[in-house]
């Protein structure tokens, strides 16, 4: 029989002192922050996995964002280095093509013209092919009064430009990208910009009144037809609208934007139009078609995926209301993360807190802590997940789910990272 000698029960029983310590701490900390009297979620452990701290982690909160943490660990999963930009197949005198859903194309950062350069190229009749049935043009569960706002940008299988209409204010008139809509402008006396609901008809405030914006982007209505003639005007070439059913085996695949050119605005910038379209880019890689349900139903079923099957998922950008994730599901996401990347990868590809991204303006109580995370908000909810290291180099994973708060998200994160500040 082994006897413990007594400096290792000694050491023992401090190690315990010192974890009850940290506990009642933690515990301190969440309610002097005022996180519980919020729907609150936490889940804490360190890289060794043991637990440090769990409030609600087994109940079901919104994610917002925080959903862009699942996206990232499919797409490094399933997509290669670089991803599947377009297809194509000749038929006689004409080259049917299709998209594979990548955001790159015309992107005003990323500036991907591989499927430009490609159509420029031929000599053929060129036929863009989609099916109209292949992508729903906005998400279930989203806002239906976001539909003018940047961020709920339409989802399409050929996005161009972002799938937003750009525009400059050059002091007595806007330039518009794409130019085709430099036709659909109205100026009012209005100081807001907006769309008409139904059509790409946009209003706009006189461009010299000292209230108007330099820029501003406002998502315009897609359609197969409308791609074909936007390639058309951008090409200066024709390009007809015929729907073909692409055949995998016959036509090709053209790999272009690298992958980490996605991710990278995906979550530094919390790019929505770049999540939902990486989950048409994975369909593309699979062999798999739209729209969005059908591809996220067909991941659910992949090997090594069975643990979304817990999740309600039903978008690759977190923008829908439907989507429902537990803390502990985010701690899972935030552990195979790690296994998928090496630690200089996911330090590149998150924000840090203090330093890039959306996590640039806030602050830890500690300049020798250091935290690598996703946010996610939108009204009365306010998430933080991801890796928080204290001063003394010690990694802990973290998740901070915030819903139903009745309070500006401004003041969710107040309060989430004075508690995480406890972690010095």
């Amino acid at each position: 029989m082994f006897i413990k000698s007594p400096a290792f029960v000694f050491l023992f029983l401090i190690s315990l002192f010192l974890s009850s310590c940290q506990t009642a701490k933690i515990k301190q900390a969440f309610v002097q922050s005022g996180l519980n009297k919020l729907h609150t979620g936490i889940f804490i452990q360190e890289q060794t996995g043991k637990v440090v701290f769990s409030q609600q982690a087994d109940q079901y909160f919104m994610p917002a964002s925080n959903a862009k943490l699942l996206t990232l660990l499919l797409a490094k999963t399933v997509l290669p280095d670089s991803v599947p930009s377009f297809a194509y197949q000749e038929r006689g005198d004409s080259l049917y093509f299709w998209g594979t859903g990548d955001p790159s194309t015309l992107h005003v950062r990323l500036k991907n013209r591989a499927i430009l350069d490609f159509l420029q190229g031929t000599q053929k009749t060129l036929v863009y092919a989609d099916e109209a049935k292949l992508a729903l043009p906005q998400g279930a569960g989203w806002a239906w009064d976001d539909y003018q706002d940047y961020y709920a940008a339409e989802i399409s299988t050929l996005p161009l430009y972002e799938n937003l209409a750009h525009f400059i204010n050059q002091g007595t008139t806007w330039k518009v990208y794409p130019s085709y809509f430099k036709t659909n402008i109205t100026i009012t006396s209005d100081k807001d910009a907006s769309r008409d609901r139904l059509s790409n008809q946009f209003f706009l405030p006189a461009p010299e009144a000292k209230t108007s914006p330099k820029n501003i982007t406002i998502p315009y209505l897609t359609s197969p037809v409308l791609t074909a003639k936007l390639l058309s005007d951008t090409l200066q070439k024709p390009v007809f609208y015929q729907a073909v059913k692409r055949d995998p085996l016959q036509s090709k695949l053209v790999y272009a934007a690298k992958l980490d050119s996605l991710l990278v605005p995906l979550l530094h910038n919390s790019d929505n139009m770049i999540g939902e379209q990486l989950i048409y880019l994975m369909g593309a890689q699979r062999g798999w078609t739209g729209p969005s349900a059908n591809i996220i139903q067909k991941l659910m079923q992949e090997p090594g995926f069975e643990f979304l099957k817990e999740l309600k998922w039903v978008d690759g950008s977190g923008l829908s209301r439907y989507n429902l994730f537990r803390p502990k599901d985010m701690i899972l996401i935030l552990n195979k993360l790690q296994n998928k990347l090496s630690e200089s990868q996911w330090k590149f590809l998150l924000p840090e807190v203090g330093k890039s991204g959306t996590l640039k303006s806030m602050k830890l109580a500690n300049p020798q802590s250091h935290a690598w995370a996703k946010s996610g908000s939108f009204g009365n909810t306010y998430n933080l997940s991801g890796y928080y290291q204290n001063a003394q180099g010690k990694l802990y994973v973290f998740t901070i789910m915030t819903n139903l708060a009745n309070q500006a998200v401004s003041v969710n994160k107040k309060q989430i990272l004075e508690f995480l500040n406890v972690l010095h």
